[in-house]
């Protein structure tokens, strides 16, 4: 399935399909029994493309993403050119490239594995089908095989591709490194303000004390950080209808507590007809706490004339069924350049910054068919572009 969202890129390994193939036994000979018959197959494309789209269409999870892209009938055409590959007998690194592809576009919109089972299983019986009705008995066994054993060979490549891009990293490591980390760095950051409050600010110690705590503190946050992202990836998301308005005010409070954004001034402009959204409510308080004070600490930085942030909501045309939250602050434009990189685990272009913040939005995101842009603000500051499914 294809769908504009979070883009993952991983590297092809060849090698690694290569053995696949290999083991599976799918030779040049056996392609040859597929290239023999594949007009056959490539006659039944559009056939095969409104069937797998009506299957799941019938499906309510599948629904959903189908609803969420840009050009939903463009699946079609994704779903004849794939049926049309399948039977052209390449299985060159292109090919491959192709189909490694596929597993990773499956989990940037976190299709859960088990409906891309499901699907070989119903390319399998449509196969089988045309194998039935249009290939002579005397040839149908070894069709059969080698149908099945491409089949096989894709489901490989495309479950691989998949692992490889949910779980580019140890999770568990991570996840027991933060929960082994937390306590000691609380501990150090209690006596470190112990004893700084016995140390004349005049004294040279009083400085370094202050260095030490502030590392001690961002070791803290990076900690929590680490430990929300690693949560929120195993966290099962259930989608539900959600107000936007009262989740925003609400982390509007929140942060408003806080002694370093008390003075910031918030514009609220939220359409009547873009107030729900359909996405796992923690998810959006998530989403929102981050980029709300991400945008508040960009404007504080520029004091010059108050820092301000214009929150707005509006129907997300290009989406049948959508809503999009823009988020403007007046902060330092980033560098079109930097963008990319403010998605990046433990980039940080704040001082103190975890490099978690927006890594956890954008998982947020992926787990809730949303999408995030940033954009600068030429002279003006910055704003964030925030797309959910509309309830």
């Amino acid at each position: 399935m294809e769908h504009r969202g979070t883009v993952i890129s991983l590297p092809v390994p060849v090698g690694r399909l290569d053995l696949f193939r290999e083991k599976i036994g799918l030779s040049r000979d056996e392609l040859a029994i597929i290239s023999a018959h594949s007009e056959v197959f490539k006659r039944k494309k559009q056939e095969f493309a409104g069937h797998f789209f009506d299957f799941f269409y019938g499906i309510p999870e599948t629904r959903r993403i189908i609803e969420q892209m840009e050009r939903p009938e463009s699946i079609r055409d994704t779903w004849v050119h794939w049926f049309e590959t399948v039977f052209k007998g390449a299985m060159d690194d292109y090919f491959l490239a192709y189909l490694w592809g596929i597993g990773t576009r499956h989990a940037e919109v976190n299709l859960d594995q088990r409906f891309t089972n499901l699907g070989f299983s119903i390319v399998r019986q449509f196969c089988h089908r045309i194998i039935q009705e249009d290939v002579p008995f005397a040839e149908r066994a070894d069709v059969y095989r080698v149908v099945d054993k491409i089949l096989d060979f894709f489901i490989l490549v495309e479950t691989s591709s998949f692992i490889d891009a949910t779980s580019r990293c140890d999770i568990e490591i991570i996840k027991g490194l933060a929960d082994r980390i937390r306590n000691p760095v609380t501990v150090i950051g209690g006596n470190l303000k112990r004893l700084k409050r016995g140390v004349s600010p005049a004294a040279p110690e009083h400085a370094i004390l202050e260095n030490l705590l502030f590392e001690s503190g961002r070791c803290a946050l990076m900690v929590k950080d680490i430990k929300t992202y690693i949560d929120l990836f195993h966290k099962e998301s259930v989608p539900r209808r959600v107000n936007l308005q009262p989740l925003i005010e609400k982390v509007l409070g929140s942060l408003r507590e806080r002694e370093e954004y008390r003075d910031f001034r918030a514009d609220l402009r939220l359409q009547p007809d873009a107030l729900w959204a359909e996405a796992d409510p923690e998810d959006v308080e998530t989403i929102f706490s981050y980029t709300l004070e991400n945008s508040i600490e960009a404007a504080t930085q520029l004091p010059k004339n108050g820092a301000y942030i214009r929150v707005e909501s509006a129907p997300y045309r290009p989406v049948k069924r959508a809503v999009m939250v823009t988020i403007f602050n007046t902060g330092t434009p980033p560098r079109p350049e930097d963008i990319e990189k403010l998605f990046s685990l433990f980039y940080s272009t704040k001082p103190g910054g975890s490099g978690f913040g927006l890594p956890i939005v954008k998982l947020a995101l992926r787990k809730n068919l949303g999408r995030i842009t940033i954009e600068p603000v030429p002279g003006e500051g910055a704003r964030v572009a925030i797309v959910l499914p509309a309830a």
